[in-house]
């Protein structure tokens, strides 16, 4: 009975294990193999630029739509190359109503031979080489067709416009930084037609010759930049350098300022690899742990088979082959567990858990490497000490000492739980900042207002919406702009010029006369726009002065205070612009940066999204409402709205998900370092039976008995905790590191963590007592 207790909490605690160690491991290489499914990608490169201004640096992804034609027929480094132009978002009509599309991009002709998806159906060759074709993802063709492969040769139309389909190919994977459902040919656009230095709107990738010296390709960027537009940039006082980065780099190297999907901190691969591995090493420690202690009730049968002549080695080999079964079993256990979960990992992590790597002959060697590694690890020392028993000592006696394992033992308790008191330290540092994220008051209003998308051909009817909006008392303000507040990213640059004589890069906002209302922006001083203020595109052709409204951050830069700023005038793009007014700083981009300049202009006709400021209330009967009169103005266009609290918490997915991951492995942790504990307190109540029994026949209670039985645990839990408070010293310090705002770690964060371990193990050691204590002391003693 008692072995198959050891066994059972043996083999549960390394399938525990296991899984996670797989289902991390899956989750790593999901994400480190980002992009390198496309043929060649090892010589793909996407091109960056680089733009300096009064010792500020920053680094975009998106060029001009000039750089990949020139590149391709100047550089003779570069065999190939492709550009992607994306769209917020457009309308598609297949024959059955418009439909909004988010993943919408038009891409060359070349795009398909760089990133070879599978072509399902449409000829070979150029898909995109005339204007007004489009390919879809099979997903995609599936939505609109009820034959999806038949769709090549049909047309639907994109905003308006006829497009004809010319193929099916398969859809993006996971793994691909690039996602999109519908890609239109590039030539259609009038920079596909005509590509220009300027603006810099595009995303452009080049396949590289194998031959090609990273320095000489640098060197010929460098000249090409020089000779298109490096003057030009310099007389807005910007130095600019186009570089490239590999494409399988892009997903974990640096988070540009524009790109098409968030990166990953390789940082954070980094720590569920080193979870993972701990996990693992918390199963093997677990076996270590009981096999030494269990080796005091198989001295008799090592004594019996060596008078038998069984010789140490046969011992030794039969000792790590039992661990070797153990292990193998807790694989199949595991294999099994972890497709049963698939769900709920997928679920849990954001990423699908792909098992091509697992059934491949790499996968399968290392799923036989793990095996052997963890049989041998965990068996190892047990079948040390079992087969160099002396057999004469090890009949004599019902238990010995082995004194020599009980520091390991020891040892090892203290590992375990220092592992699971650093997890749930973690986790609790994690949630802490995420808290502080989604209460931090951001500086505008983020309650209550809704984003609707906007297409430039929506504004003839804009009035009648925002009419209408007011007399029902549906919304309170309403305001167009060109980006969300949460995240604006649209560069641009103060030169001297009136009364600033700096050069400065700065973000700009592109908005209507409403927008202070609408996200009751904080005026310090100076007023919002009003409708007669001109707007930026008016202004530039000398139609009258713009106005513009500076956020605290920029007159730092400047040098200026608030009350002298107002009517002061700066050199905005090339546009003398006058301050109308200030507003306090507010974060429009992610707590991991500072708030950087801002400036804030009238360009409804930039606009990508009405702000919606709806009355507090019954959120359901508004949106039921707001959707009424949406369908009333625009009853072509589909209702889709965004809440900006939501799309606020949306942008903080990523370390959502590390939370919950630290989450579920943290009570993992825990779950297999208490079965360890019940599985070693097991054995101390047995080798203190007798002690125990006699204790209870002179009166002693159940709190005595707990006492006997935990007070060696506790002093190892003590140093654990210690141990482990350094290790959250280090974390919290490491993981806000990456946050330009962040959150205090109080002490109660680390009492909390500790307590809850120890109120754990105190729990696991009380119903192992409870066990011992009903048990018949005089049936022990006679036993004895």
């Amino acid at each position: 009975m008692k072995r198959r207790l050891y066994a059972g909490i043996n083999i549960l605690g390394l399938t525990v294990a296991i899984v996670s160690f797989l289902a991390i491991a899956l989750f790593i290489h999901h994400e480190a193999t980002y992009d390198s499914m496309y043929k060649d990608a090892d010589r793909v490169v996407r091109f960056v630029q680089r733009f300096s201004m009064g010792g500020e640096e920053q680094v975009v992804s998106m060029t001009p739509s000039a750089l990949v034609p020139t590149v391709m027929e100047e550089i003779e480094e570069v065999e190939l190359g492709t550009l992607v132009f994306t769209y917020s978002s457009v309308l598609v009509d297949a024959g059955v109503g418009n439909q909004e599309e988010d993943n919408f991009a038009f891409v060359d002709e070349n795009f398909f031979e760089i990133f070879d998806l599978k072509l399902l159906a449409g000829g070979e060759g150029k898909l995109l080489a005339e204007p007004n074709q489009v390919v879809l993802t099979s997903s995609t063709a599936a939505r609109y067709f009820q034959r999806p492969f038949e769709a090549v040769g049909q047309t639907i139309k994109i905003d308006g416009a006829d497009f004809l389909i010319t193929g099916i190919v398969a859809d993006f994977p996971s793994n691909s930084h690039l996602n999109f459902d519908l890609l239109a040919s590039f030539i259609t656009t009038r920079h596909g037609k005509n590509p220009q230095w300027s603006p810099a709107n595009y995303y452009s990738y080049a396949r590289l010759s194998p031959f090609a010296d990273p320095e000489v390709f640098t060197q010929k960027l460098d000249q090409m930049v020089e000779k298109y537009f490096g003057e030009e940039m310099r007389s807005y006082g910007f130095e600019v350098k186009v570089m490239f980065q590999p494409l399988t780099s892009i997903h974990l190297g640096y988070s540009q300022l524009k790109d098409i999907k968030p990166a990953m901190d390789i940082k954070n691969l980094y720590i569920f690899g080193s979870v993972a591995i701990l996990l693992i090493f918390i199963g093997i420690i677990n076996y270590v742990n009981l096999a030494t202690a269990e080796a005091t009730e198989r001295n008799k049968e090592v004594g019996l088979r060596k008078v038998l002549g069984a010789d140490r080695l046969q011992l030794f080999g039969q000792f790590i082959s039992e661990s070797m079964i153990l292990s193998f079993g807790g694989l199949v256990f595991s294999l099994v567990i972890l497709f049963l979960l698939k769900g709920f990992f997928e679920g849990f992590s954001g990423v699908p858990l792909i098992f091509d790597l697992l059934i491949s002959p790499l996968g399968i060697l290392m799923l036989f490497l793990l095996v052997l590694l963890i049989g041998f690890s965990s068996g190892f020392y047990p079948a040390l000490i079992l087969s160099g028993m002396e057999p004469l000592k090890a009949l004599g006696k019902k238990i010995s000492n082995l004194s020599s394992g009980a520091w390991l033992r020891r040892s090892l308790v203290v590992f375990q739980f220092f592992v699971s008191i650093s997890l749930l330290l973690a986790t609790f540092i994690v949630k802490n900042q995420l808290d502080f994220m989604q209460e931090i008051n951001l500086g505008y209003e983020r309650e209550h207002v809704v984003a609707l998308k906007y297409h430039y051909n929506m504004g003839e009817k804009l009035p009648a919406f925002k009419s209408e909006l007011e007399r029902t008392g549906t919304a309170q303000s309403m305001s167009l702009s060109n980006a969300l507040p949460i995240f604006i990213r649209s560069g641009y640059s103060l030169s001297p010029g009136g009364d600033n004589d700096k050069d400065l890069m700065i973000t700009g906002f592109a908005v209507d006369s409403d927008i202070v209302q609408t996200l009751n922006l904080n005026l310090l001083a100076g007023t919002g726009f009003s409708e007669n203020d001109v707007h930026h595109t008016a202004a530039y052709e000398g139609d009258g002065e713009l106005n513009v409204i500076l956020n605290e951050a920029t007159l730092k830069e400047l040098g200026w205070t608030v009350e002298e700023s107002i009517g002061r005038k700066v050199n905005f793009n090339g546009v003398l612009s006058n301050v109308k007014g200030v507003v306090q700083d507010f974060y429009f981009s992610s707590l991991h940066h500072q708030v950087g300049p801002l400036i804030i202009f009238k360009q409804p006709q930039e606009a990508s999204w009405i702000l919606a400021k709806l009355p507090k209330g019954n959120p359901r009967e508004t949106m039921a409402q707001l959707e009424q009169v949406w369908k009333g103005v625009y009853p072509d266009r589909p209702f889709t709205y965004r809440f900006l609290d939501e799309e606020y918490a949306n942008m903080y997915q990523t370390e959502q998900n590390i939370s919950r991951i630290f989450q579920l492995f943290s009570g993992i942790a825990i779950f297999i370092a208490c079965m360890g504990l019940f599985g070693l307190v097991s054995y101390v109540a047995l080798r203190r039976s007798k002690e125990i029994s006699i204790r209870k026949v002179l009166g002693a209670g159940s709190g005595d008995v707990l006492k006997v039985l935990s007070a060696d645990f506790f002093v190892l839990l003590s140093l654990s905790a210690f141990l482990s408070i350094g290790f959250g010293l280090w974390f919290s310090q490491e993981w806000l590191s990456g946050f330009a705002y962040k959150s205090t770690v109080s002490p109660l964060v680390y009492l909390l963590s500790i307590g809850l371990v120890s109120l754990i193990a105190l729990l696991t050691i009380g119903y192992r007592t409870a066990m011992v204590f009903i048990q018949n002391p005089i049936k022990n003693l006679k036993e004895e």
